[in-house]
């Protein structure tokens, strides 16, 4: 039995009366069919509405796109018969919100650049809509976010009007529809009117402030993250928060911060450099200095890091006829051995003997290997271990 939809025609209606006709298995759940709902079912990109039925909470609600049934998800059986029945406001009225917006969003992208709304999604933070571009602009975001809310402010009426079929292209509507029967369209006066099933304020004012907060690539389009209404203040009011907290690190206007971090992040590159050509040449000397007994150099070390560690091998083995055996103890035991130029050593042999012994993983070339994971009672025994097979 097809489910009459009380939300078409007044999102507004937060209880309602309604008579269950059925209870059905959905999964350990159960659907029930209401000969009526106010409830919104997932669809369109639209999350669905959440409430109570008798005071049962309501858990989710889906649509049978082939029965035109309506199932209202809960915990257990609902007796059949009269039921009351409550939608979330403040969830609902969110809803309504980002939809609307939505629409005119869309539509300002239209009238702007030509581009047509490919996909929408209203997530539980944020909203997206993906666009047919490679990119977008700082500008174009600007242009589209103000025209939007011009339109907001100047109070359209949003309303209801219903198509048929073969109505469709004299409808001007936004973009074509595959929906075939009876047709609900949303007319925004004189702006934007889109064929939509959706919840939606009675006038445009309703949506508040319409805020562009960034877009990314998405599968060869551009995907633009927007919120509007209570939303928007709450992500102003955050990002507003941040920026205070930013100021105060930096000791600098608010409108100044971003200048004042760039000059931070500079100096800290500088610094770094200037550390990593000090660490280079502390390398150098500690490569020089670096004992070697038969022309092969053995040192344990804590938490140098496998990078550092490689370095310091490479450094050791531009000695001539030099072999490099190190081992590191941090999250977990990695050894590097390195070998010189001349040299006939192959490094990358000896680590696989090495790790049949200890296990663990690793791999490399004759004159430069790494593994990690070995499992030793200490790193010395790895070592002594390959310098004993280091001619095998």
């Amino acid at each position: 039995m097809k489910t009459e939809r009380l939300y078409y025609n007044d999102p507004y209606l937060l209880e309602f009366v309604a008579t269950v006709l059925e209870n059905r298995r959905v999964g350990n759940k159960f659907g029930v069919v209401l000969d009526k709902t106010a409830f919104y079912p997932t669809s369109g990109g639209q999350p669905n509405d959440l409430g109570f039925i008798n005071e049962i909470p309501l858990l989710d609600c889906i649509e049978n796109e082939d029965t035109g049934e309506v199932l209202h998800i809960v915990d257990h059986k609902i007796a059949e018969g009269e039921v009351h029945c409550k939608i979330d406001s403040v969830r609902r009225s969110d809803h309504m919100q980002q939809h609307s917006g939505q629409h005119v969003l869309s539509q300002a992208f239209v009238e702007r650049f030509g581009w047509p709304t490919v996909s929408f999604h209203l997530g539980p933070a944020t909203c997206t809509i993906d666009l047919p571009t490679d990119s977008i602009t700082q500008e174009q975001t600007e242009e589209a976010e103000e025209l939007a809310n011009r339109i907001v402010q100047e109070n359209r009426a949003v309303s209801v009007r219903y198509i048929l079929h073969e109505e469709i292209a004299t409808a001007g509507l936004r973009k074509p529809t595959e929906r075939s029967g009876e047709i609900r369209v949303i007319d925004i006066a004189h702006f934007d009117r889109s064929a939509c099933g959706g919840t939606h304020v009675r006038m445009t004012g309703e949506i508040g402030p319409i805020l562009i907060i960034g877009n990314e690539r998405a599968k060869k389009q551009t995907r633009v993250q927007f919120v509007c209404g209570t939303r928007a203040i709450r992500h102003a009011r955050s990002a507003n928060r941040v920026l205070a907290t930013i100021t105060q690190m930096v000791s600098a206007p608010p409108f100044e911060s971003a200048e004042a971090v760039r000059t931070l992040r500079d100096e800290h590159q500088q610094m770094h450099k200037q550390i990593e050509d000090l660490e280079s040449k502390v390398l150098d000397y500690e490569a020089a200095q670096f004992p070697l007994k038969n022309g092969v150099a053995v040192g344990c070390f804590k938490n140098r890091g496998i990078e550092k560690l490689k370095l310091l091998a490479i450094k050791i083995c531009s000695k001539p006829g030099a072999v490099a055996l190190l081992a590191d103890e941090g999250d977990q035991l990695r050894i590097v051995f390195a070998r010189s130029g001349d040299s006939t050593v192959d490094v990358s042999r000896l680590l696989k003997t090495t790790l049949e012994k200890f296990g663990g993983r690793g791999g490399g070339r004759p004159n430069l290997a790494q593994g990690g994971g070995l499992i030793a009672e200490t790193p010395e025994a790895v070592l002594n271990f390959a310098s004993d097979h280091l001619l095998d």
